[in-house]
């Protein structure tokens, strides 16, 4: 099959039918629910017969207050993730011998229970070791001295039996076999060790402490890096990829990254490499799903290095995993975290510690879609457009292949070809799948596409060009999925420029909906031979019967007959638009198309019975019984929609947008006397000498070693200020709460420095380095009991301007600008109410 057609469009070979799978490989799929199936196979996961392909979102229980979690696990389900994974981190639980601690934001049965409520199934990772940059990779800091680690020494496999012992007390009855929502385990992580007793033995070894311990689920994985020695057939490797890396010791940008290119090999970036690993550890990649355990949901940040990940970035990155192949997307983080107070002392990672990299003793915040404090960022529903895509469309898409062009690209860095992968398969008219195109690679912006155009080769038919109107252009940044030959009852969609977001079935009536993204002109190709009748937001369409006959429509846009196709231009879409079809049979359906910034405040539920669309002003959850809550500042009105409206009560008056066709609406106003408020910091110590720069020692994978983190003697010279809390927002608050449960009292710090702290009565509370961007706490989580608030407190280290560390442009700029202000300065604070609005929306009168 030629690369390139003879004028230089890529082209995309789709293969005749699927890859058949494997399914007596992995000894996995055991252990079943009482009602439900749950299977694996060498090309994807199935759930209750159908493939799936999940969405699963990292979130520690352990670094987050116990009384949030509801809230937060709802906020994780109403962002697209299907499955909550977590850490137990061992020295959370055990600090020291045989204490063990299951209480608080330690009460690991209690997050389980809340997660199933909450509608969401439950991933373990139980370690031993995990990382997650928590101090001695989570072992307790008695451990060590009890002899050999992460091997089969007698010793370590009795503790590690006990700490499984605990684990499985905890989730007695809320195992997959219990009809409860834990449906995995991961073993170990990052492990590297090969030899007698090591690598693949010691995997075993830790499956069957499981087993025995009763942690008995479907699915154990092992995280495929740095090694894949692994007893074959036992364990799932899982892969990983991140934008930008925190222990990377470079102090400028990082080369253009792999994960950005459409890359079918599963070499991914530094992370995940299951064909770049040592000859003791390579896998038949033929064997097992491609499965993502660790995508960067954002970036962690080190002393040395403080990467802030844009959405973007964390955008661009998950599209070309599923482009690439990948069955499966957990996050890594999907939500941030603090690190809980521990007898023992601190439990951040540090160099001091024997480990690579100084990360902030407290704050574990991630730049998550979900903050540490459960704040919402851009990416939360950016992400949600592909996670929607993935539980609307994966059924269909989880056995398809993925194809590159053969002509490239295959170089991370390579500027000039287009970056495409297709995931589809059939032969003629009978082609089904979808498209994938990036053009962002973080910090090394790609020219413009200006005339980006494909074909698509599949047995039994001539090339079909992609768009099948022209080329479009693609703007540096931009990244879409494009779907071929969509089924709506009789109709095909053979191909659009529209983003798939979800659909359904109600009897012979389909119901599918797409994204007009931003920048990209939107248009439909529909097989003409299906199409009886067609309207365009209730205009019928002038169906034409000549070839090339053109009609122009109400809005700009363009109905055209090409040969077999109608082809439909809407060109920019800035609202909804709804195109009804009836296909040959008498059978109507529904188009939706949907302006990308509406479609990124959308979200699918379930409520009377049937599948609906929630777009909402702010962010908002539905509940597995149907209660929506929003969540908005309270000094900004709000709205919700659902559509279809049918069977719902009737809404009360306008909405200020163009609403979704007969959408059930409700709307509700900014609260009074809610803020925001400035705050008057009181300037208690200006800052001191910036202190003395110390280097850690060199690590071989590094070109050299990375400055430490100033030592806690330092902090004697940082900038220090009161942070007094007007009172009318502490009574505004409290006026807030009796009304609206959950609500919360946000503190944004524009603050410059190198280690920033919040103090709460005398007490850290929580800390980061300084990296550009705003610093939000809610502070009602250190609201004492009867309703008082603690005397709280910022201090900041001077930063030197010049310090040898990876900053972005930005926050560089910064550092330089705080030079005149002895290298820290609050340049603003201020308190912000968020509303928790709830409703459950009512059958309509007489239903």
């Amino acid at each position: 099959m030629a690369a390139l057609s003879e004028d230089h469009r890529p082209v995309l070979a789709v293969p005749p039918a699927p890859p058949v799978p494997d399914r007596g490989f992995l000894n996995l799929g055991h252990h079943p629910h009482p009602l439900r199936t749950l299977a694996i196979d060498s090309q994807h996961l199935s759930l209750d017969g159908r493939p799936w392909m999940p969405v699963m979102g990292e979130f520690h229980y352990s670094r987050c207050p116990a009384g949030e979690w509801a809230t937060e696990l709802a906020k994780l389900r109403a962002g697209g993730v299907d499955v909550v994974a977590t850490y137990v981190f061992w020295n959370h639980h055990e600090p020291q011998p045989g204490r063990w601690r299951w209480d608080g934001q330690r009460d690991l049965r209690r997050f389980l229970q809340l997660a199933a409520a909450a509608g969401l199934l439950v991933y373990l990772r139980p370690g031993p070791w995990c990382h997650g940059e928590v101090r001695l990779g989570g072992f307790p800091d008695w451990l060590p001295a009890t002899g050999p680690l992460r091997c089969n020494d007698a010793g370590y496999l009795g503790r590690v039996a006990a700490l499984f012992g605990q684990v499985a007390q905890q989730v007695r009855g809320l195992l997959w076999r219990d009809a409860g929502p834990v449906i995995g385990l991961q073993l170990e992580n990052e492990y590297g060790e090969t030899g007698p007793g090591r690598g693949a033995e010691h995997i075993s070894a830790l499956k069957q402490l499981a087993l025995d311990a009763g942690l008995t689920v479907p699915l154990y994985t092992v995280t495929g890096w740095p090694t894949l020695d692994i007893p074959a057939r036992e364990v799932l490797p899982v892969s990983g990829a991140y934008a930008d890396g925190f222990w990377q010791g470079a102090r400028g940008p990082l080369p253009p990254s792999g994960v950005f290119l459409f890359n079918t090999r599963r070499v991914i970036g530094e992370m995940g490499n299951v064909d770049g690993t040592p000859a003791a550890g390579l896998i038949d990649t033929r064997r097992y799903p491609f499965c993502l355990a660790e995508a960067g949901g954002g970036m962690h940040q080190s002393y040395h290095r403080r990467p802030v990940l844009g959405a973007d970035d964390v955008v661009a990155t998950i599209l070309v995993q599923l482009g690439s192949g990948a069955n499966l997307v957990g996050y890594y983080m999907f939500h941030g975290g603090t690190n809980p107070v521990c007898a023992t002392g601190p439990l951040n990672e540090t160099q001091a510690s024997g480990y690579p990299n100084d990360v902030p003793q407290w704050g574990y915040d991630f730049h998550a879609p979900l903050g540490a404090h459960g704040q919402v960022r851009p990416s939360w529903g950016r992400l949600r457009l592909l996670h929607s895509f993935m539980q609307g469309f994966g059924d269909q898409l989880a056995p398809l292949a993925a194809v590159l062009p053969a002509a490239g690209p295959f170089d991370p860095a390579d500027r000039d070809q287009p970056r495409l992968a297709l995931r589809a398969a059939g032969r003629g008219d009978a082609v089904a799948g979808f498209v994938f195109a990036n053009h962002h690679v973080r910090h090394h912006p790609l020219p413009p596409l200006p005339a980006l155009q494909w074909l698509l080769q599949a047995e039994g038919t001539p090339a079909q060009p992609m768009p099948l109107g022209g080329p479009l252009a693609l703007q540096p940044g931009q990244c879409a999925i494009w779907p071929v030959g969509q089924r709506l009852g009789g109709v095909r969609l053979a191909q659009a420029t529209l983003q798939p977001f979800t659909r359904w079935q109600a009897g012979a009536s389909s119901t599918w909906v797409g994204v007009a993204l931003d920048g990209l002109p939107a248009e439909l190709v529909i097989d003409a031979d299906g199409l009886a009748a067609a309207t365009l937001d209730g205009q019928p369409l002038p169906l034409l019967a000549l070839d090339g006959s053109t009609a122009a429509l109400a809005g700009g846009g363009l109905l055209q007959r090409q040969g077999t196709h109608w082809l439909l231009r809407l060109g920019t879409v800035d609202q909804p638009l709804l195109l009804a079809l009836t296909d040959v049979q008498g059978h109507a359906h529904q188009l939706l198309v949907l302006p990308q910034a509406l479609a990124q405040a959308c979200q699918r539920v379930q409520i009377g019975g049937q599948p609906r669309l929630l777009l909402s002003s702010h962010p908002a959850t539905c509940s597995p019984a149907g209660e929506l809550a929003l969540h908005r500042p309270a000094h900004q009105p709000g709205w919700w929609q659902l559509w279809p409206g049918e069977g719902l009560s009737a809404a009360p008056g306008p909405l200020p947008l163009p609403g979704l066709p007969g959408a059930w609406a409700r709307s509700v106003a900014a609260d009074a006397d809610s803020g925001p408020w400035p705050l008057q910091p009181v300037a208690e110590q200006a800052p001191g000498p910036t202190p003395a720069l110390r280097w850690g020692p060199h690590l071989a994978w590094r070109d050299g070693p990375v400055p430490l983190v100033p030592d806690e003697a330092d902090h004697a010279a940082a900038a220090r200020w009161a942070l007094p809390l007007p009172a009318a927002a502490t009574a505004a608050f409290a006026a807030l709460q009796a009304r609206s449960p959950g609500a919360r009292l946000w503190l944004q710090l524009d603050v410059v420095g190198d280690v920033l702290r919040l103090w709460a009565d005398g007490t850290v509370v929580d800390d980061r380095f300084f990296d550009g961007s705003p610093w939000t706490l809610a502070v009602d989580r250190w609201q004492q009991p009867g309703g008082g608030w603690p005397v709280l407190a910022l201090t900041a280290l001077p930063i030197d301007p010049e310090l040898p560390v990876f900053l972005e442009d930005a926050a560089r700029a910064q550092a330089r600008a705080a030079a005149a202000h002895g290298g820290a300065v609050l340049q603003g604070a201020q308190l912000q109410l968020e509303a928790v609005d709830r409703v459950r929306p009512l059958p309509a009168v007489g239903d």
